[in-house]
């Protein structure tokens, strides 16, 4: 059997594809599955839709060197290849099997532009609800498998560990409202989300906060790139919703509270340069003027296209800025960064193994290096159906042959990886705590960091009672070890990029000397 574990879509895509190859696949999830698509997770927030290379002047190519660029010199070119030339099919098979997307009065595809892209790709459905289109679609397909009996369904269940032995997995331990369970599997993947959840100022769904990266590091597996976190430049200040990155493809600007705009100073793309650009540009202009938001300033829209165009375009944003007040065609909207994304995850090949045999992983919980140092808008939801069918297959090739055959490189990367000592486990894990550690990242880790803080944040963890905090630590011990600038990643310390430091991390936890049983650890010291 194999277990999947998460229901975004990464998780959805993989099941999916294990269930058309007649494998015996169960989906365990935390949430109950279609009941509340949106909280459960970070597929049905994503506002901006799908990035993929179907416009009459785009190629995957194009799409690749745009990912590599935004990437800050880290991509793996192989994953972006893989990533951006199968994304076309896996896009054009949804398409063709009924997905709603946005279309014009020719009924051509309604493709949008976004930061970092170099022509219009972005495939929309429900103008600014295209995750949410996305999660309904596969849920739906993925229901009438599990009621047709081809797949399992364990709900309202939490991840607690994987059991590995002889580094080979043998299944998970979950809690739910009965208590603590085991379930047995021949292979696992992972599709559990990223963990911007950690950080108190973000646009994640309080669900992805690193809970199945940590029960991969807890087993022995090698992570990578954890350093390297996204913060989207524009977060409503009053309650924490994202204003997708589609609103500035579209026209809008940021201003500051006089109503100048800074980004045209700060690189020659303004407002649509990368996001860690704009981000660290508009925390920067927030220092600056004491103030605790810049202004996204969306009448410009109007302005041009006419009135009534934001509540066509961004129906579901403008019915949100509503409910709180704020009419955008008319009154600047208050925006600052917020932790939105992860490049860092489990090291998997661009097939979705990792340093565990038996053990996959796909969707934002891997790293196979795609995004390098820095996303590029809008591949999120196509890393996870381009990967998640691609684990299936691998799971499946798996079971066959009862081989891993990882591939010489990725078998490199993973010996590269950098040993990192533990204290003994420790209890706890109480909504105080976990509060307190996501200020301390907030303040440590957010998009300036400094080696006095890092330490300080090291300093601090080990008071901290949350077996989560070890995500943290090793996202600490990998930026301090990088000094330089990229991407995701700024040292104010170390304000350049160094190319002698152009290469992804890898880290492995040095669990020789205790055993873990569904508990936290802390670091000690670690080695770079």
């Amino acid at each position: 059997m194999i277990i999947v574990v998460g229901a975004g879509v990464a998780g959805l895509t993989a099941v999916e594809h294990l269930a058309a190859a007649n494998l015996p696949v169960t989906l365990v999830t935390a949430g109950e599955l279609g009941a509340d698509a949106v909280s459960a997770g970070n597929t049905g927030l994503a506002q901006g839709g799908i990035a993929a290379a179907l416009g009459p002047h785009d190629s995957a190519t194009l799409h690749q060197r745009d990912t590599c660029f935004a990437g800050a010199g880290l991509v793996n070119a192989a994953a972006a290849s893989v990533l951006t030339s199968n994304g076309v099919h896996r896009v054009n098979d949804l398409l063709a099997t009924g997905f709603p997307a946005d279309r014009d009065a020719d009924h051509q595809l309604d493709l949008g532009l976004e930061a970092a892209h170099s022509r219009p790709r972005i495939v929309h459905a429900g103008e600014d609800s295209s995750g949410a289109a996305l999660s309904l679609f596969l849920t739906q397909r993925i229901t009438r498998l599990i009621e047709n009996g081809d797949v399992r369904l364990i709900q309202h269940a939490t991840l607690t560990s994987l059991d590995v032995a002889g580094h080979r997995v043998q299944g998970i331990s979950y809690t739910d409202a009965a208590g603590q369970h085991r379930l047995a599997a021949d292979a696992v993947v992972l599709a559990t989300g990223g963990y911007a959840g950690l950080f108190a100022t973000t646009s994640s769904s309080p669900a992805v906060n690193g809970q199945g990266l940590l029960a991969a590091v807890r087993a022995g597996a090698v992570v990578a790139d954890l350093e390297f976190v996204q913060f989207h430049p524009t977060v409503l200040t009053a309650n924490g919703g994202l204003i997708s990155e589609a609103v500035r493809g579209a026209g809008a600007v940021l201003r500051t509270a006089n109503g100048k705009r800074f980004m045209p100073a700060a690189h020659p793309e303004a407002d649509l340069a990368p996001r860690d650009v704009v981000s660290r540009a508009s925390f920067e202009t927030m220092v600056e003027s004491s103030a605790d938001s810049v202004f996204l300033d969306a009448t410009v829209i109007e302005a041009r296209q006419g009135a009534g165009t934001l509540a066509q375009r961004f129906p579901q944003l403008t019915g949100a800025l509503a409910s709180i007040g704020i009419d955008w065609t008319t009154s600047f909207v208050p925006v600052a960064p917020a932790a939105h994304y992860c490049m860092g995850g489990v090291a998997t090949d661009v097939w979705g193994r990792t340093s565990i045999s038996g053990l996959f992983a796909a969707g934002e919980v891997a790293a196979t290096g795609v995004h390098g140092a820095n996303r590029l808008a809008s591949n999120s939801l196509l890393e996870g159906l381009v990967f998640g069918a691609r684990v299936a297959k691998a799971a499946q090739a798996f079971l066959d042959s009862q081989c891993d055959g990882l591939e010489p490189s990725f078998e490199r990367f993973i010996a590269s990886a950098k040993p990192v000592t533990a204290h003994r486990p420790r209890s706890g894990g109480t909504q105080e705590q976990f509060r307190h550690l996501q200020q301390l990242t907030n303040s440590h880790l957010g998009i300036i960091r400094t080696d006095i803080g890092l330490h300080h944040l090291l300093a601090q963890l080990d008071d901290v009672e949350h077996p989560l905090g070890d995500v943290v630590s090793l996202m600490a011990a990998a930026a301090l070890a990088r000094t330089e600038s990229r991407g995701g990643h700024w040292r104010a310390d170390y304000p350049t990029p160094d190319p002698y430091q152009a290469k992804r991390s890898a880290w492995r936890l040095d669990t020789s000397q205790h055993q873990y049983e569904n508990a936290g650890y802390h670091l000690k010291e670690f080695q770079c």
